[in-house]
C-alpha cells in the first residue's frame, strides 16, 4: 500500500511512517514546511504526486490552550485543512484517514464513550477536530476516522517526560486527579492504525490502549514506579492551573469495537509504559 502522512514534524507522523514502512508499505511523511494543509491546490498537487492509495491526516493543530487564543487558526487547520485533504482524497480514490482527538467528548460520565455517543466539546479545539470529523464524513472520500487519546512518545516531549525530569530534579509535583482518560503510546498506536487500513476499515474507531481509565496522577505515578524515582506529590483538582482552556473530566474511550474488529485486545496502557520508557 502506498501511504502518504501529513504533519510527521508532529508526535505521531513519525511513528506511523516508521510503522508503516516496517509492515511492507511504501509510506512517505510531509511536514508543515513541505505541506500546508491548509493551502488546497498545494494538497491537490501533493495528492497528484504522490498518488498514495491511503492518507493519514496527521497535520494538526493541537495546542489546546492556544486555540482559546487562535480559533480561526485551529479552525483553518483542523477543519479545512481536512476538508481539503478528504476532498483531494475523494478525486483520486483514495482512503482518508483523519486524525481526531477523545475531547469531542466533554459531558459528565462514568463509563467508556462508544463510537456512536453523543458529542459535546467543551473547548475550541475540541470543536475545531469534531468540525474534521463532519468535513471529512461529507467529503465523499472512502474514509476512517481515529480517535486517540493522551499520547505519549519520543517524537516530542510530552506529560510524561516533562514530569519524570521535574522529579529527576527533586521538584515537588502537583498533579490533575480528577481528570481521566487512558495514555496511549504513540507506537501502538501507529501499529492499530496500519492494522485499521489494512483490514479495510471505514468509519469511525477508538484508537487509544488499553487498560482502562487513568488520572493524570495515575498515570505520573506509574512513571515513577517504572522508573524508580522517589517524588513529592500533590493531588489537585481541575482549575488549580487555571488553563485558558477547559479540559473536560472524562474521556476514556470504549475500544471494544475496534478490538472486535481486529481480533485482538488492545495493549494495557501500563504495559506500553513501561515499553516506552525501558526503550
Amino acid at each position: 500500500m502506498r501511504i502518504l502522512v501529513t504533519g510527521v514534524g508532529g508526535l505521531l507522523g513519525p511513528d506511523v511512517v516508521a510503522v508503516a514502512r516496517s509492515r511492507g508499505h511504501e509510506a512517505v511523511g510531509l511536514g508543515r514546511s513541505e505541506l500546508d494543509v491548509t493551502d488546497a491546490a498545494a494538497v491537490r498537487a501533493a495528492v497528484r504526486t504522490h498518488r498514495p492509495d491511503a492518507v493519514v491526516q496527521c497535520a494538526a493543530y493541537t495546542n489546546v490552550d492556544r486555540a482559546e487564543r487562535e480559533p480561526d487558526v485551529a479552525m483553518r487547520v483542523n477543519r479545512d485543512g481536512a476538508a481539503n485533504m478528504a476532498g483531494a482524497c475523494a478525486a483520486a480514490g483514495a482512503v482518508m484517514m483523519y486524525l481526531s482527538t477523545d475531547y469531542v467528548f466533554g459531558g459528565p460520565r462514568d463509563r467508556p464513550w462508544g463510537v456512536g455517543d453523543p458529542t459535546g466539546p467543551v473547548n475550541h479545539y475540541a470543536l475545531t477536530k469534531l468540525e474534521g470529523e463532519r468535513a471529512v464524513a461529507a467529503s465523499g472520500a472512502e474514509h476512517l476516522i481515529a480517535r486517540v487519546s493522551w499520547l505519549f512518545g519520543a517524537a516530542r516531549r510530552t506529560f510524561v517526560d516533562g514530569m519524570l525530569e521535574r522529579a529527576g530534579q527533586g521538584q515537588r509535583l502537583r498533579l490533575v486527579s480528577d481528570q481521566f482518560s487512558t495514555p496511549t503510546w504513540t507506537r501502538t498506536a501507529a501499529a492499530t492504525l496500519a492494522e485499521l487500513l489494512e483490514r479495510g476499515g471505514r468509519g469511525v474507531f477508538h484508537v487509544t490502549d488499553g487498560g482502562g481509565a487513568a488520572s493524570r496522577l495515575d498515570f505520573a505515578a506509574e512513571a515513577l514506579r517504572i522508573r524508580g524515582l522517589p517524588a513529592e506529590v500533590e493531588a489537585v483538582p481541575t482549575g488549580t492551573f487555571r488553563e485558558p482552556a477547559r479540559r473536560p473530566p472524562y474521556t476514556v474511550l470504549d475500544v471494544s469495537a475496534t478490538e472486535a474488529f481486529l481480533g485482538r485486545p488492545m495493549p494495557g496502557w501500563r504495559t506500553t509504559l513501561r515499553r516506552y520508557l525501558e526503550g
